[in-house]
């Protein structure tokens, strides 16, 4: 079955983390976004992916945001999200 990975990133990592997807041979479309707590800016990337490719696909994201997120801002020290990640069914995908 097909994947629809919904991926929230932080602007400052997004040209990164859409590197690496592409040099891992999955596409991506991109939309800037705002959200979150401060209301900062945010790249939201959607990629498609077989059922089996999920978990690399979150590993990619994870580990690319991740080393390019500056140190944590938090007052708790808490590290911020690197990403907020939905991965949902997809009946149906047609690239035309």
């Amino acid at each position: 079955m097909k994947k629809l990975v919904i991926a929230v990133i932080q602007n400052e990592v997004a040209d990164a983390v859409v590197d690496a997807l592409l040099e891992a041979d999955f596409r991506t479309t991109r939309l800037a976004s705002t959200g979150g707590f401060l209301r900062r800016g945010n790249t939201t990337l959607m990629i498609g992916a077989d059922e089996t490719q999920v978990d690399y696909v979150l590993d990619l994201i994870r580990q690319t945001a991740r080393s390019g997120m500056a140190p944590p801002e938090t007052a708790e020290g808490i590290p911020p999200a690197a990403a907020t990640v939905f991965v949902l069914d997809l009946e149906e995908y047609q690239r035309l």
